[in-house]
């Protein structure tokens, strides 16, 4: 069955007993007005409009509180839980005709404010409202022999009146809305009925209640007394909704930075896949590739082929086994950074055993003065021109000129160049970014998009960089490394 969304869905038994319930509180009471009028004692209160007001204005200041300190409230929210204290309020200090202006505007202004629920059901609880503050309001008369200052005289009769209207109030609020969820369709009615059934739920109702009645007893002895009630009663509402929103505030933050903890961890491990796949995959191919062409020449015997094949696999194993130090170490440090250990390396044997690793197409021309010397961590100089290097290869058919200058006395340049297609405008700012590929070439070659990001974390670890400089034509990747020092 579809929950009732209007009042012609629910049930015949469900109109009716509301229609009876409103039109009783519509006419109830009026009829009790006149002989409590009667009796009253004219001196008892401030006018009775002014009352009115006062209860109202401690309404509005009840849900404009709650919305300030929890950012809105909005849908599920019964309206009587909170409203409850001022209908019974205005029937321990007002003629009862009174409740039929302040339930409905209590009601219409926390409509206005955001607590929402379909219209008819709103109408029929404040209509059980007003039938629960007619019942409340019998009970000074019956107690104390209709003396309409019920606080007058002997204060602990009037609060053992006013806590036996209090529990009058709620009985009759309560056997109302029972009669409505057990009416009703059993879905639609699933949160009131299980609000209900908690105890929770009804001790807080209670509260809520004689929160109205503690003010209507004040209201009695000292009208003007209850405008400093208003603060107080604010600030009791703030204490009493900030500490669970604190609590959940503070929650909300642990779960925050636990998400943001296991963000960081799962592209942490990505990156070291990629990282193992990239850093291991590549020299591991050139591995297998040189281990074949060494193979081949020792089985015709011929060593002079042999022997810089096998130097290549041996360099790269050696690289591979540099990677996997630095992969070790990068675990066992931190996930969020590299570390290096930069010492004074020579250049020039670096470069050429990078371009001795490419394919024999493809292999650079390396210019670079002998003794030049960087600050470096080999192993990870080794790692970035062969990501450079590789790059060229599948994107533009291999690096063509691997040149390595001294820019001054502080800093020396190892510039990659290649004669491709370059890298397009639009992407020349992303190309060091994380798993970023160029879509035109994602398809078309294989790589994860971590090669270059890897080689400027390596960089600048060293206290260098990487950086892509203007070519006229193909690319140039320029690694910039400190001189070392006097």
């Amino acid at each position: 069955m579809t929950t009732p969304l209007s009042f012609g869905d629910a049930p015949r038994r469900e109109q009716v007993y509301l229609v009876a319930a409103g039109t009783v509180a519509l006419a109830l009471p009026l009829l009790l007005t006149g002989p409590w009028a009667e009796a009253r004692l004219v001196d008892m209160t401030p006018p009775d409009w002014f009352t009115c007001l006062v209860l109202i204005a401690m309404s509005a200041l009840n849900v404009e509180i709650g919305r300030v300190l929890v950012g809105g409230l909005s849908v599920a929210q019964q309206p009587h839980k909170a409203l409850s204290a001022w209908a019974f309020a205005c029937a321990m200090v007002l003629p009862t005709a009174w409740l039929l202006v302040v339930v409905p505007l209590t009601y219409a202004h926390a409509r206005w404010r955001g607590l929402r629920v379909p219209l008819w059901k709103w109408v029929g609880s404040a209509g059980f409202l007003v039938l629960a503050g007619c019942a409340a309001s019998l009970v000074p008369r019956w107690v104390l022999g209709g003396l309409p200052n019920w606080m007058a005289g002997d204060g602990g009769e009037g609060l053992a009146t006013l806590v036996l209207a209090a529990l009058v109030f709620l009985v009759v609020e309560h056997v109302l809305f029972a009669g409505s969820a057990w009416l009703n369709h059993a879905e639609d009615e699933q949160w009131l009925r299980a609000q209900l059934t908690s105890p929770g739920y009804h001790v807080g109702e209670a509260g809520v209640v004689l929160t109205g009645g503690l003010m209507a007893a004040v209201w009695t002895a000292g009208p003007w007394f209850v405008l400093l009630f208003g603060p107080l009663y604010a600030l009791m509402q703030r204490a009493v909704l900030v500490e669970p929103l604190r609590e959940n505030a503070a929650m909300a933050a642990e779960l925050v930075e636990t998400n943001r903890q296991l963000e960081a961890v799962s592209e942490f491990k990505s990156d070291l896949m990629g990282m193992l796949a990239h850093e291991v995959g590549n020299p591991l191919a050139s591995v297998t590739g040189y281990a074949e062409i060494a193979t081949d020449a020792l089985e015709e015997g011929d060593l002079d082929e042999a022997l810089p094949a096998v130097r290549v696999v041996q360099r790269n194993a050696d690289q591979i086994g540099g990677v996997l130090r630095d992969i070790v170490s990068l675990v066992e440090a931190n996930p969020g950074g590299l570390t290096a250990r930069p010492e004074p390396t020579a250049l020039l044997p670096h470069l050429r055993a990078a371009a001795a690793a490419q394919p024999a197409a493809a292999q650079p021309d390396v210019h670079c003065p002998e003794g030049l010397v960087a600050l470096i961590q080999p192993g990870h100089l080794d790692q970035v021109l062969a990501n450079l290097l590789g790059n060229a290869t599948k994107y533009a058919g291999g690096a063509t000129r691997v040149v390595a200058t001294a820019d001054g006395e502080r800093q020396v340049v190892i510039a990659v160049q290649d004669d491709g297609p370059g890298i397009p405008e639009d992407f020349r700012d992303q190309v060091f970014r994380r798993r970023t590929r160029h879509p035109d070439t994602a398809d078309s070659v294989s790589g994860r998009g971590l090669g270059l990001h890897i080689s400027r974390a390596l960089a600048l670890a060293n206290g260098g960089d990487l950086r892509l400089s203007d070519s006229p034509s193909g690319s140039c990747f320029e690694l910039v490394l400190q001189a070392p020092g006097d």
